[in-house]
């Protein structure tokens, strides 16, 4: 189960840009993560050069069993394109704002270069796929998914998350997330079943 929404940053036509793409059952492919992505451009390319762009995708846990294996985390995959090099991988991802704010652990990332030219055009051709542990309670209130690039754009905001969760976790008993993390191989099982593409590249990085 995942919860996906496209976030853009371009020129002074269109400063910042949210779009949720909403609740989906399933894994989430390579091919799926591309379209996205080529989706965007052909939305944005009249603002090429658009400096940055980013889009998020949630995996939550499949049933209590899980959530407790997982310590109360959901997954948190965020893929970034961009014109300058220098602004990845990101400095930071975090809840809330500022040095307050709460930074998400990254467990892994991968850098490559796009390969749309559509894509290219509009966003650039430097790409970020990044793995971070999600602290996920159930109604826990409205939160902001910020994100710092490692250059010139710091505050970004990649997401407002609603503070729901799937049904199948609404009862499930609340964990300590700051002081428990799951295992490895709980935590790889369910990365491979919702990205079962991405997941080989991000392992391989870990």
């Amino acid at each position: 189960m995942s919860l996906a929404s496209i976030v853009s940053v371009s020129t002074a036509q269109v400063t910042h840009r949210e779009h949720n793409l909403g609740w989906a059952n399933g894994a989430v492919t390579n091919t799926a993560l591309d379209g996205r992505l080529s989706q965007a451009a052909m939305q944005y390319r009249s603002y090429a050069p658009v400096p940055r762009i980013a889009f998020y995708d949630i995996a939550f846990p499949k049933d209590c069993a899980e959530f407790t294996s997982m310590s109360g985390h959901a997954v948190l995959v965020v893929t970034a394109v961009v014109q300058d090099s220098t602004e990845l991988p990101p400095a930071r991802i975090y809840l809330g704002s500022g040095p307050a704010g709460t930074d998400l652990l990254r467990i892994a990332s991968v850098q490559s270069r796009v390969a749309s030219a559509d894509v290219r055009a509009t966003f650039g051709q430097f790409r970020v796929d990044a793995l971070y542990l999600l602290p996920s309670r159930p109604n826990v209130g409205a939160r902001d998914v910020l994100m710092d690039f490692a250059a010139h754009r710091q505050g970004f905001r990649l997401a407002q998350l609603s503070g729901q969760v799937p049904k199948p976790l609404a009862a499930c008993p609340e964990a300590d997330t700051r002081s428990q993390h799951p295992s490895d191989s709980v935590l790889w099982a369910l990365v491979r079943r919702e990205y079962p593409d991405l997941s080989r590249a991000l392992e391989s990085a870990h």
